[in-house]
């Protein structure tokens, strides 16, 4: 089954076109207003607002109505602005919501650092190596399977009552447009969907004693998913398509990007995602050695990937250092310190191993790289800058291996590494990944991901006639882009 299709609805709006996309993030989520006219595409930011979580249950999960809320706000904000001729929204993947026949949610979504993944590992009903195998998704405990794995023998009860599952995107669409539906490239990092067949694993699902009415056939991104509800409606009562994008925001991240063909993705957020996009998915016993999979992308794309730990470390040590020190540094603190620590000439041995378990939801970081080198015999870093330059040099470290992978695993010559996200105005992260791989890195939208997601609503629309015309409208729009 073939999922490359950008679906067009006949020629796109006359004069400028306004599109808005929903790009949520681990941290936080962002409403960008996207224009097209004569000028190019522009870009710009109406709302920003925090990815807040809660716990119920006693499971860490996100909160749903802050999720909800975030989502009506930026939308009144953008409709403010004037008309909007179509909404797409990405989200990060693998976390899902269980709803009722009714289209109600049954419980807050579970937060993938929550732990629940590893216990579904544990219960040894399916290895890592065999969901690879059956389904090409890279080898990941947070994958979507192992939490449903968990959930059922945790929660029985709501397997039993729910409907459909959705993922995070799939659920913020449905409340714009009280039509649910799943979307491609969300399916592809489940880890119960056959990335080379192209449609859900239902034996897996079977074996695994999941019913098969949770999972839906896909829509592809460009298609469009429904209109919005009444209630959300600008005043003028337009019921504004919203079309599928790349729901991934990996998906739309790496379409927001105009790689070259020697060129690697470098997503830089709370993970760290490298790969290169691919023409069809890799599985094979290369996938499984050296821990890529693959997931799906816009257009027939494909993207074999590896997902490393990221900026998350970085986020848990301005958490770290304020619980011992009541003192809560900015980012740019926390960077000036550590290119002052570098400036020392501090040893090569002070960095930690970000594969290590310890780094996966370290309940005090500086902890735990306390404890990381003293199982190294090595000494403890002695302040903000140092414990920072560890961090740093430990994500650049497995970066480069990522990068000899591709080449020497996968044969694939990488000219150059394009970043994108937030990390990638981290300027010494940049110069630590350039120093660790040797090779040069070409700067894209920090807003990769929004940009994408706009140029697939573009496509949707007809506005645009396919991935290479999106593409080419990236030329001037990291120029114009707004903070």
């Amino acid at each position: 089954m073939s999922h490359a299709a950008c679906s067009q609805a006949g020629p796109g709006p006359p004069g400028p076109v306004h599109c808005l996309a929903f790009d949520f993030g681990a941290g936080s989520g962002r409403a960008m207003l996207g224009r097209l006219d004569t000028c190019g595409l522009a870009l710009e930011e109406v709302h920003r607002f925090d990815t807040a979580t809660v716990i119920d249950d006693g499971q860490l999960c996100w909160d749903p109505d802050a999720l909800y809320g975030g989502l009506e706000t930026g939308l009144r904000a953008a409709q403010s602005l004037g008309p909007i001729h179509a909404i797409g929204i990405d989200a990060w993947g693998v976390d899902f919501g269980l709803v009722d026949a009714e289209g109600r949610l049954l419980a807050p979504p579970l937060h993938h650092r929550n732990g629940h993944g590893s216990r579904g590992v544990a219960r040894g009903l399916l290895s890592l190596d065999d969901m690879h195998r059956r389904t090409g998704a890279q080898k990941l405990e947070l994958n979507t399977v192992f939490q449903l794995i968990d959930l059922r023998a945790r929660r029985p009860e709501l397997i039993a009552a729910a409907d459909r599952l959705l993922l995070m995107a799939d659920l913020f669409s449905a409340h714009l447009t009280g039509r649910q539906t799943n979307e491609y490239t969300l399916a592809t990092t489940t880890g119960l969907f056959d990335t080379v067949r192209g449609e859900w694993a239902y034996a897996l699902i079977d074996e695994l004693g999941l019913p098969r009415r949770l999972f839906r056939p896909v829509v592809a991104p460009g298609q469009r998913c429904g209109v919005l509800r009444p209630a959300l409606r600008a005043a003028d009562g337009v019921a504004t398509p919203v079309v599928a994008v790349g729901a991934h925001d990996t998906a739309s991240a790496v379409a927001g990007l105009d790689l070259a063909a020697d060129e690697a993705f470098l997503i830089l957020g709370s993970w760290s995602l490298l790969g290169v996009e691919t023409g069809a998915p890799t599985r094979d016993a290369r996938t499984l050695a050296h821990g890529f999979g693959n997931e799906g992308g816009v257009c027939g794309t494909h993207r074999l990937i590896t997902r490393m730990n990221g900026l998350y470390l970085i986020q848990m040590l301005r958490q770290a250092w304020r619980v011992r020190h009541d003192e809560y540094p900015e980012f740019s603190e926390i960077t000036a310190a550590a290119r002052a620590a570098r400036s020392l000439g501090l040893p090569a041995s002070m960095r930690i191993d970000p594969t290590d378990r310890r780094f996966f939801a370290p309940d005090d970081i500086m902890m735990a790289i306390d404890d990381s080198l003293d199982a190294g015999g090595h000494s403890r870093p002695a302040g903000l800058g140092e414990y920072a330059l560890a961090i740093y040099r430990g994500l650049a470290d497995q970066i480069a291996v990522g990068v000899a992978t591709l080449e020497q695993g996968f044969g694939h010559r990488i000219g150059a590494i394009h970043v994108c996200g937030g990390g990638s105005q981290d300027a010494l992260l940049c110069e630590c990944i350039v120093e660790a791989t040797g090779k040069p890195i070409r700067h894209g939208a920090v807003e990769a991901a929004a940009y994408g997601n706009v140029l697939m609503q573009l496509i949707g629309l007809g506005a645009v006639d396919d991935l290479r015309a999106a593409r080419a409208l990236l030329g001037g729009s990291s120029r114009r882009e707004q903070a």
